[in-house]
């Protein structure tokens, strides 16, 4: 299975398996069976299912259900042929099911943890040397348990929540090691193949 660190994926919703990216994604205006959907130009780790005529809303095409590789669950369609004319930009794109998949945004990876013992604004957080798709807000003074520190919140790069906060100054001598590093609330992230 292809393994695509630091990007935001789509994930199959059943057992995890990234099935595209989303510098693929082309428009989240489509309808599937069982809600809304999203339009892709690549998808991977899936496998293409026999060919078959169906009648669409936007006319007759010739598709085939895509599977996840992973789990065999029917994530959408892939289309093959557009019989009319107008709408041959979508052969060779895929229609995911929004019901059936999962955003996924790394933020870190598990080698850059420091240390697992920090506590944040909602319960136990993690120092990370590193991170990645977010932003970072401005800065300011706060009075954290170790002391006064300028920390500047990090938000995630997509849905633009709170993730945490960096270390931007330490002003004791003993909590200098956190300047430039990353706390990310436990509660905020997802751990995966760790």
């Amino acid at each position: 299975m292809a393994e695509f660190r630091g990007q935001p994926l789509y994930n199959c919703r059943n057992c995890r398996n990234p099935i595209a990216l989303r510098d693929d994604l082309l428009s989240k205006k489509y309808k599937a069976k069982s809600g809304p959907a999203y339009l892709f130009s690549h998808v991977m780790n899936i496998t293409v299912g026999p060919k078959e005529e169906k009648q669409l809303m936007s006319g007759v095409f010739t598709i085939a259900d895509i599977y996840c590789r992973g789990c065999g669950e029917v994530l959408g369609w892939k289309y093959i042929i557009a019989h009319d004319h107008a709408q041959r930009f979508k052969e060779g794109k895929f229609i995911l099911e929004i019901a059936k998949i999962a955003k996924l945004n790394h933020v870190s990876l598990h080698d850059d943890i420091i240390s697992k013992a920090f506590q944040g604004r909602n319960g136990r957080a993690f120092l990370f040397s590193h991170a990645m798709n977010i932003s970072v807000g401005p800065k300011e003074d706060r009075h954290l348990i170790t002391g006064l520190h300028t920390v500047a919140d990090i938000y995630c790069g997509d849905c633009r929540e709170v993730l945490g906060w960096k270390y931007v100054r330490a002003y004791e001598a003993s909590q200098k090691y956190k300047e430039g590093k990353f706390i990310f609330e436990k509660a905020k992230i997802v751990k995966e193949n760790w």
